[in-house]
């Protein structure tokens, strides 16, 4: 039922002379405009696993849906995935197309990566109009065993009444690095550095004084490993230490006096972490009047009903025995507050109970919605100590739910967060292998269903990742799924400790601990006048595909150019240019393109009455900022140390890869000294698009040494070049020639205004060879002009009317690499130690739910897990893990 009906329905129940029947229609108007200029986007992404080593892919599927109902969105068609590394700093982003909501993507981890905690980050542009802490964001571990080979050990201690960070470095055969100069920055949370230098003793640590520990934020270490390679550690340094610590929260904020109040109760470890402990509750008497137990995390709820005249207090007793007192809020005497029953399968009932005081017979109302989409509307009068309502659950779809009881002025009273599970939205995946137990290198067949028997189109598209569970203990039990990403930790601004433990239960969710999850940390408050006050346009729109925009203005002025023409040309194909004209406001824009990362364009920009004398400026949409991630709690120091095993495997691993030719040696010792060189001395930066050296005339720096001015250096010394004003022409059909500068086109008479001891090299071009691959702009040869650090060294020249720019593509995907053991072969690997064994990122079930696909076990026997996840085109959204055993 729409919410339109819903209010329909409402005017027909209730007296129609009241403000409240105008107010509440209005109201929901107002809701239902900011729902629809306000459409929510979700991100998920499924990596084949949770933790990786240096040179290893990190293989992932994104999942984009819109909510409420979580279907795939068809409205973004490009999302983003970003590598954060330890120090917060993004590495790598990708451009991902979008087809239906759906999107592939990979990222190798260099050999020299940092060991520590990354982080995955993925969004679409439209989603950065709300709120960072609600991208998809994950926490990956990432251990070095290629080119670090050091494990560490972190503490704070005291000496001599200082405060120090000791670190220990160890080989990983567990030897220490004695006497070994580590070089250390000490990085301040207001942004401050202080560095340092220290030696190790000879047990291997390393002493870093720490004059206010609260103020160090991470300290990085640069040292020579024993092979002598150079190595960076990253750490997050510790809080001072802190107690335990117990935390106490009031359904809808509020303990009325001798009204029935549900309390959440939040107990802490001295890291921050949800511990299980036992709670008493006593009054100022010292009787106790509750006891309880909380969950693995640290969370329980227990109703009570308390007096005013007393004063209570929670004891929590922590498993090592130690103890925390927390006293409860104060209790007031006159108010409202709620109570939510949210564990029955078909209703939602909701009771506002009332201090005598407030029975004043006025009408309240109850909304349920989410950001504006209205699922459910009642009002009663408040002419009682407690007024029941009751939501269908069927209305409301799946996830986190905002309920507010508003008065009879529509200000809201009373708010509280619930999570709807529904069963019906769940899709239901159903696999079957073709054995119970297969051998090493045996082919794995796998058979999918998924069951919606509702439907007569059952089509989804699903992801799968089979791991060696063995090689995979410190992750067995994944923190994140679809289930979290889409239904919880896109909706909670916090941290939500192992969220997956909500979904994990077989037989459905931890409803309880779920609710007692919304009633504790998952406030929301609703700021109401945000209807009144939309801004009319987004900051950010929904992308279509890439676009190129910007404008075109006088040179050197402010002045706009209208009815410019604009030209893009991409360098791989100089005759696939586009044109446009600007508007009445000069502005230009290339919308919906397709190409690859890492393609270079040309664009041009002239008027019959200007000519090129015009400046091109280029939008540029703002960056993500690195801010820190929800997720900092997940955030771990010496994860060499902690994936020891881990790395011993992968070594094992990255050794037969090497011997088959299927990846490169590790990488080689940083300091290499080349002493001799026979090759042409072109600079490397060279903007050639044949190649550096691929020209048919080649002048270095040495050549132009002995030069006064540089045209008058080139006129003679050029074949089949000669100059007139200062500008180069072609012999061959008497043309002048494009000058190209550290990959920016100047005009040829700019040429005299560049500084001869910031060349590098000039390249000539004259022959078809060398010169077609610049379509219109080789016709007459050019002259590749590259300046001794490729930046454009010389500011004196000011190229017009043309610039060149590599915006970012989409991310070309690879390919998982997948052996084949058929009878009687051997495959390439001598030894097949994989850790990941299979990944499947596209898997599309047919119209009546079935699909499958096959794998190979690798020559390591023992559990392999297989998580499947994925969506189906109805806003169901599911996830099955089942375990293959190989035994022979």
């Amino acid at each position: 039922m729409s919410f339109k009906s819903i209010i329909l329905s409402l005017l027909f129940i209730v007296p129609t002379i009241t403000f409240g029947q105008t107010a509440i229609d209005n109201l929901v108007e107002k809701l239902d405009n900011y729902a629809s200029k306000n459409i929510k986007e979700k991100v998920h992404v499924h990596t084949d696993k949770d933790s990786y080593s240096a040179g290893e892919s990190i293989w992932m599927k994104l999942y984009c849906t819109l909510s409420p109902d979580n279907v795939l969105s068809n409205r973004s068609r490009i999302a983003y995935i970003d590598i954060l590394s330890p120090n917060n700093k993004t590495i790598k982003s990708i451009k991902i197309p979008l087809t239906a909501g759906l999107g592939i993507g990979d990222f190798t981890i260099p050999d020299s990566a940092t060991e520590g905690s990354y982080r995955i980050r993925a969004y679409t542009q439209w989603m950065r109009n709300d709120s960072t802490a609600y991208f998809f964001d994950k926490t990956i571990q990432v251990y070095n065993g290629r080119s670090d080979n050091t494990m560490t050990a972190d503490q704070i201690i005291m000496v001599n009444n200082k405060t120090y960070y000791a670190i220990d470095l160890k080989t990983l055969a567990g030897n220490p690095l004695t006497e070994t100069s580590v070089s250390y920055k000490a990085i301040l949370k207001n942004g401050n550095e202080k560095s340092g230098r220290e030696k190790t003793d000879p047990q291997g640590r390393v002493l870093i004084e720490l004059k206010d520990q609260q103020q160090v934020d991470k300290v990085n270490l640069t040292f020579k490993s024993i092979d002598g390679r150079i190595v960076h550690k990253i750490f997050t340094v510790p809080p001072a230490k802190s107690s335990n610590s117990l935390q106490i929260f009031p359904e809808s904020g509020t303990i009325i006096n001798q009204i029935n109040t549900k309390i959440g109760f939040k107990t802490l470890n001295n890291k921050g972490l949800g511990e299980k402990a036992t709670i008493q509750v006593i009054d100022n008497a010292n009787e106790e009047i509750a006891s309880l137990e909380t969950n693995v995390l640290g969370m329980a709820s227990f109703p009570f009903i308390l007096d005013a005249q007393k004063k209570y207090t929670a004891i929590a007793t922590f498993h090592d025995g130690s103890q925390t007192k927390t006293t409860f809020p104060e209790i007031s005497t006159s108010g409202l507050n709620m109570t939510v029953a949210n564990l029955i399968d078909d209703k939602i009932f909701v009771q506002v109970n009332a201090s005598p005081d407030q029975i004043n017979n006025d009408e309240i109302f109850l909304i349920a919605q989410y950001l504006g989409n209205t699922f459910h509307v009642a009002k009663q009068k408040l002419n009682k100590e407690e007024i029941l309502f009751s939501i269908p659950r069927k209305n409301i779809p799946a996830g986190v739910i905002q309920i507010s009881i508003m008065n009879a002025n529509l200000q809201p009273l009373l708010e509280r967060i619930i999570f709807n599970y529904r069963t019906d939205k769940v899709l239901a995946i159903n696999t079957s292998t073709d054995k119970i137990n297969y051998g090493t290198r045996q082919k794995v067949k796998v058979s999918i269903q998924t069951d919606s028997h509702q439907d007569s189109i059952r089509v989804s598209s699903l992801s799968a990742a089979v791991v060696n569970s063995n090689k995979t203990k410190k992750d067995s039990v994944s923190k994140t799924s679809i289930f979290t990403s889409l239904l919880l930790c896109s909706e909670i601004n916090g941290f939500i400790e192992n969220p997956q433990y909500y979904f994990s239960d077989p037989n459905g969710l931890k409803k309880s601990e779920l609710d007692d999850l919304m009633l504790i940390q998952g406030w929301r408050k609703l700021d109401w006048s945000t209807f009144a006050n939309m801004p009319e346009k987004p900051k950010f729109n929904m992308e279509t595909g890439i676009t190129v925009s910007g404008t075109i203005k006088k040179l050197a002025r402010k002045a706009i150019v209208p009815k410019a023409t604009v030209t893009l040309l991409p360098t791989t194909n100089l005759l696939g240019g586009v044109d446009t004209l600007t508007n009445n406001e000069g502005k230009f824009m290339f919308d919906d393109l397709i190409f690859a990362d890492s393609v270079k364009f040309i664009i041009t920009a002239k008027t019959e009455k200007e000519k090129n004398r015009l400046d091109i400026d280029l939008d540029k949409i703002p960056e993500v900022s690195d801010s820190i991630g929800k997720n900092l709690p997940e955030i771990i120091n010496n994860v060499n140390t902690e994936y020891l095993g881990s790395i011993k495997n992968t070594q094992a691993y990255f050794a037969q890869l090497e011997k088959a030719g299927l990846m490169q040696k590790s990488i080689q010792l940083e300091e290499v000294k080349i002493t001799r060189t026979t090759q042409n001395k072109v600079s490397s930066s060279s903007s050639n698009l044949n190649g550096p050296g691929h020209a048919d005339q080649i002048l270095t720096a040495e050549d132009l040494s002995t030069c006064s001015t540089l045209d008058q250096c080139l006129a003679g010394r050029l074949v089949g070049v000669i100059f007139r004003d200062g500008i180069p022409y072609n012999t061959r059909g008497n043309g002048p020639m494009q000058v190209v500068l550290d990959g920016m086109y100047i005009d040829g008479d700019q040429i005299s205004s560049l500084n001869i001891q910031d060349i590098g090299s000039i390249e000539v071009l004259r022959s078809a060879n060398y010169a077609t691959i610049y379509g219109s702009f080789g016709g007459n040869g050019l002259l590749i002009i590259t300046t001794k650090t490729g930046s454009g060294l010389s500011s004196t020249y000011t190229p017009t009317g043309i610039r060149t720019f590599m915006p970012k593509g989409f991310h070309v995907n690879r390919s998982f690499f997948k052996p084949t053991y058929e009878t009687g072969q051997t495959g390439k690997l001598t030894s097949d130690l994989r850790t990941t064994i299979h990944w499947e990122p596209n898997i599309i079930t047919d119209q009546s739910g079935k699909s499958s696909f096959e794998f190979y076990t690798s020559d390591e026997k023992g559990p392999y897990t297989l998580i499947i996840e994925g969506a189906d085109f109805n806003g169901r959204i599911g996830r099955k893990e089942i375990i293959i055993n190989v035994t022979e």
